[in-house]
């Protein structure tokens, strides 16, 4: 019975997560470049042996492979493309293929997004805002004389018929090294490197959109809020099952 109320508990505890993290993606359905995010589950025993030993034979041997509930284990996000906009404004930018832009955050120092919904501030410089200046592949802070610009597909940026910087596009060798520290930025745990020419081109008056499903977003939540409802009310006959067998069952005479 006790293990009845774990699993039900622990299956509430997952879903509420699951559920946190599904209505967050539909909450940025139309942040350009945010990429959707998921939970990843495990049992009990797959999480208690991950943390205490690299060595399955040792840990499972001290454990036993027996489960009865299930933890969030960590989160997932898909990387893949978000579809193009067209939006002809000259600081909106998309990136086609690999890469991302590097943006110098007040609290997280140099950060990556795939956001290229770009502005320019009251000095001229390129931000994103709400996250901070846009860096050059010198790590500088790219400052232009207006909004009258060309963008090249390599990132060089020309202005007055002159090259005035050229935006630094990075990458990482793992995607699962990048954890999300902001909407749609993320912090790269091991550094960046710049992407390899050919990688990527980068498209001026356009943006990439979220990858969001939505049509998905909202079939899981359905499917996570009755597997929640389930739970719920398996742990309310747990404890009617208690009650029984504290006051009925138990009782002499």
């Amino acid at each position: 019975m006790d293990r009845g109320s774990y699993a039900a508990a622990a299956g509430m505890f997952s879903g509420q997560k699951a559920i946190n993290v599904l209505a967050n993606n539909v909450a940025n359905v139309t942040t350009a470049g945010y990429k959707s995010q998921s939970t990843v589950q495990s049992t009990f025993a797959e999480y208690m042996i991950s943390r205490m030993s690299t060595n399955p034979r040792i840990a499972e041997a001290e454990i036993g492979a027996g489960a009865y509930i299930t933890v969030n284990d960590g989160q997932f996000t898909d990387f893949t493309q978000g579809i193009f906009e067209t939006t002809n404004r000259t600081v909106d930018m998309a990136i086609q293929g690999q890469g991302f832009y590097v943006i110098q955050n007040a609290n997280f120092g140099q950060v990556l997004t795939r956001n290229g919904q770009f502005e320019l501030d009251a000095q001229g410089f390129l931000t994103l805002p709400g996250v901070g200046q846009v860096l050059n592949n010198g790590g500088q802070p790219i400052q232009l004389t207006g909004s009258e610009f060309t963008v090249n597909p390599n990132g060089t940026i020309i202005q007055n018929g002159a090259q005035v910087a050229v935006l630094n596009i990075s990458t990482v060798a793992n995607g699962d090294e990048l954890t999300q520290v902001g909407e749609g930025y993320f912090q790269a745990e091991n550094g960046f490197q710049p992407a390899q020419a050919g990688s990527f081109s980068l498209l001026q008056g356009i943006l990439e959109k979220s990858n969001v499903n939505m049509t998905d977003q909202m079939s899981d939540m359905i499917a996570r809020q009755n597997n929640f409802t389930s739970c719920t009310q398996m742990l309310k006959i747990f404890d009617k099952i208690s009650e029984i067998a504290s006051n009925t069952i138990g009782r002499v005479g």
